[in-house]
Protein backbone atom coordinates (compact mmCIF):
# COMPACT_ATOMS: atom_id res chain seq x y z
CA UNK A 1 0.00 0.00 0.00
CA UNK A 2 1.27 3.15 -0.67
CA UNK A 3 1.44 6.23 1.58
CA UNK A 4 -0.04 9.58 1.05
CA UNK A 5 1.90 12.12 -1.04
CA UNK A 6 0.39 14.51 2.20
CA UNK A 7 -0.32 13.56 5.31
CA UNK A 8 -1.38 16.35 7.96
CA UNK A 9 -2.08 15.59 11.47
CA UNK A 10 -3.25 17.48 14.11
CA UNK A 11 -1.64 20.62 12.71
CA UNK A 12 -2.11 23.80 14.68
CA UNK A 13 -0.45 27.16 13.69
CA UNK A 14 -0.65 29.86 16.62
CA UNK A 15 0.65 33.50 16.26
CA UNK A 16 1.44 36.06 19.07
CA UNK A 17 -0.82 39.34 18.79
CA UNK A 18 0.56 42.16 21.50
CA UNK A 19 -0.85 40.19 24.71
CA UNK A 20 -2.86 38.04 22.88
CA UNK A 21 -2.24 34.42 21.24
CA UNK A 22 -4.21 33.99 17.76
CA UNK A 23 -5.11 30.08 16.45
CA UNK A 24 -4.76 30.60 12.93
CA UNK A 25 -4.94 26.12 12.44
CA UNK A 26 -6.38 24.03 14.97
CA UNK A 27 -5.72 20.29 14.84
CA UNK A 28 -6.05 20.12 11.64
CA UNK A 29 -6.21 16.36 9.96
CA UNK A 30 -5.86 15.21 6.62
CA UNK A 31 -4.52 13.00 3.71
CA UNK A 32 -4.24 13.19 0.11
CA UNK A 33 -3.34 10.29 -1.68
CA UNK A 34 -0.95 10.16 -3.79
CA UNK A 35 -2.32 11.41 -7.64
CA UNK A 36 -5.23 12.68 -6.46
CA UNK A 37 -6.17 16.13 -6.64
CA UNK A 38 -7.08 18.84 -3.83
CA UNK A 39 -9.12 21.99 -3.60
CA UNK A 40 -8.34 24.25 0.10
CA UNK A 41 -11.16 26.73 -0.26
CA UNK A 42 -12.94 28.60 2.27
CA UNK A 43 -13.57 32.63 3.37
CA UNK A 44 -10.97 35.41 3.54
CA UNK A 45 -8.92 35.08 6.63
CA UNK A 46 -9.94 31.27 6.84
CA UNK A 47 -6.14 29.77 7.22
CA UNK A 48 -5.42 28.54 3.27
CA UNK A 49 -2.80 30.05 2.47
CA UNK A 50 -1.11 28.94 6.26
CA UNK A 51 -1.92 25.88 5.59
CA UNK A 52 -0.47 25.37 2.41
CA UNK A 53 2.86 27.39 3.79
CA UNK A 54 2.69 24.55 6.75
CA UNK A 55 2.15 22.07 4.21
CA UNK A 56 5.24 23.22 2.13
CA UNK A 57 7.65 23.39 4.42
CA UNK A 58 7.53 27.18 4.38
CA UNK A 59 6.42 28.00 8.32
CA UNK A 60 6.92 25.88 11.37
CA UNK A 61 3.43 24.40 13.11
CA UNK A 62 3.21 24.97 16.56
CA UNK A 63 1.75 21.71 16.49
CA UNK A 64 1.27 19.05 15.40
CA UNK A 65 2.91 17.32 11.79
CA UNK A 66 3.57 17.56 8.23
CA UNK A 67 4.25 14.59 5.92
CA UNK A 68 5.06 15.34 2.18
CA UNK A 69 5.92 12.54 0.60
CA UNK A 70 6.72 9.97 3.49
CA UNK A 71 9.17 12.95 5.00
CA UNK A 72 8.94 14.15 8.06
CA UNK A 73 8.80 18.24 7.75
CA UNK A 74 9.41 19.33 11.53
CA UNK A 75 12.59 17.10 11.37
CA UNK A 76 14.48 19.38 9.09
CA UNK A 77 15.99 22.07 9.13
CA UNK A 78 15.45 25.31 6.69
CA UNK A 79 17.84 24.24 3.89
CA UNK A 80 16.51 20.69 3.94
CA UNK A 81 12.56 22.06 3.75
CA UNK A 82 14.34 24.40 0.67
CA UNK A 83 15.39 20.76 -0.80
CA UNK A 84 12.50 19.16 -0.84
CA UNK A 85 10.27 22.01 -2.10
CA UNK A 86 12.23 22.35 -4.50
CA UNK A 87 12.22 18.75 -5.19
CA UNK A 88 8.07 18.36 -4.52
CA UNK A 89 6.46 21.39 -4.58
CA UNK A 90 5.21 24.01 -6.62
CA UNK A 91 3.23 27.19 -6.59
CA UNK A 92 1.52 29.44 -8.24
CA UNK A 93 1.00 32.46 -6.47
CA UNK A 94 -2.31 34.60 -6.70
CA UNK A 95 0.54 37.41 -6.96
CA UNK A 96 2.78 36.39 -9.57
CA UNK A 97 6.02 35.92 -8.25
CA UNK A 98 8.54 36.72 -11.23
CA UNK A 99 11.44 38.47 -11.04
CA UNK A 100 10.43 42.04 -13.24
CA UNK A 101 14.09 41.97 -15.11
CA UNK A 102 13.80 38.69 -16.54
CA UNK A 103 11.84 37.23 -19.37
CA UNK A 104 9.36 34.78 -19.15
CA UNK A 105 11.80 31.71 -20.23
CA UNK A 106 14.61 33.29 -17.71
CA UNK A 107 12.13 32.94 -14.84
CA UNK A 108 11.34 29.16 -15.78
CA UNK A 109 15.17 28.80 -15.60
CA UNK A 110 15.67 30.17 -12.48
CA UNK A 111 14.71 26.88 -10.45
CA UNK A 112 15.97 24.38 -12.66
CA UNK A 113 19.74 26.33 -12.77
CA UNK A 114 19.02 25.69 -8.54
CA UNK A 115 18.52 22.80 -8.80
CA UNK A 116 21.68 21.84 -10.93
CA UNK A 117 20.12 20.59 -13.78
CA UNK A 118 21.58 20.42 -16.93
CA UNK A 119 20.24 21.81 -20.63
CA UNK A 120 18.14 24.52 -18.39
CA UNK A 121 17.11 25.86 -21.75
CA UNK A 122 16.05 23.83 -23.63
CA UNK A 123 14.01 21.97 -20.43
CA UNK A 124 12.43 25.48 -19.92
CA UNK A 125 11.13 26.27 -23.40
CA UNK A 126 9.80 22.61 -23.18
CA UNK A 127 7.86 23.80 -19.81
CA UNK A 128 6.80 26.81 -21.39
CA UNK A 129 5.29 24.80 -24.41
CA UNK A 130 3.28 22.59 -22.10
CA UNK A 131 1.85 25.44 -19.93
CA UNK A 132 0.90 27.07 -23.29
CA UNK A 133 -0.95 24.16 -24.37
CA UNK A 134 -2.47 23.38 -21.70
CA UNK A 135 -4.12 26.89 -21.24
CA UNK A 136 -5.05 26.95 -25.09
CA UNK A 137 -7.04 23.72 -24.36
CA UNK A 138 -9.46 24.98 -21.72
CA UNK A 139 -9.63 28.35 -23.31
CA UNK A 140 -13.15 28.16 -24.53
CA UNK A 141 -13.96 28.39 -28.04
CA UNK A 142 -14.38 32.17 -29.70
Amino acid sequence: MSHPILAVRHLTRTYRSGERTLTVLKEVTFAIPTGSTCAIVGPSGSGKTTLLGLCAGLDRASAGFVMLNNIALENLNEDERARVRNELVGFVFQNFQLIPTLTALENVMVPLELRGETNVHTEAKRLLQRVSKASTRRSPAT
